[in-house]
């Protein structure tokens, strides 16, 4: 006689080293979505720091020439070239930091990866466990 998947299921799950493999599983879930939630987070740095690089870049662009050269001088201190080289200066910390946030999403990828070989693992130990007990189950039968 054949032992339904239900029986095996519901058997399973009283079974001590079955239930801690579950729970291995579901903590490796846990890690996978915490490690997405980071990438995700590093991802919209990017797309913020491309915009205030673009910013950056355009605030260069009009401290180059002479029109007001004088009264922002005068307003705060600082000449164009001096503007511009501020400006410039924002431009390459936004680019490091964009750079730094896909270092940041390419180690959170390789988290992931790790976590689901070790989920591939348990899977395969909690496959074998719900073997063991089908067999367990098809000998009491046969005995009976």
């Amino acid at each position: 006689m054949t032992i339904s998947y239900q029986r095996v299921y519901e058997v399973s799950r009283n079974d001590a080293k079955w239930k801690e493999l579950m729970e291995r599983i579901q903590g490796y879930h846990k890690e996978c979505s915490e490690y997405k939630q980071k990438q995700r987070a590093a991802l919209r740095k990017i797309i913020q720091f491309d915009k205030l690089e673009d910013l950056a870049m355009d605030r260069m662009g009009h401290c180059e020439g002479d029109d007001a050269d004088e009264a922002l001088l005068h307003c705060t201190g600082s000449d164009q070239e001096s503007w511009f080289w501020s400006w410039s200066g924002a431009q390459d910390l936004c680019f490091d930091a964009m750079v730094q946030a896909c270092i940041d999403v390419s180690n959170a990828q390789s988290m992931i990866e790790v976590v689901k070989d070790k989920m591939k693992v348990a899977t395969a130990l909690q496959t074998s466990r719900e073997q063991e007990i089908r067999v367990k189950l098809e000998e009491e039968d046969n005995t009976k």
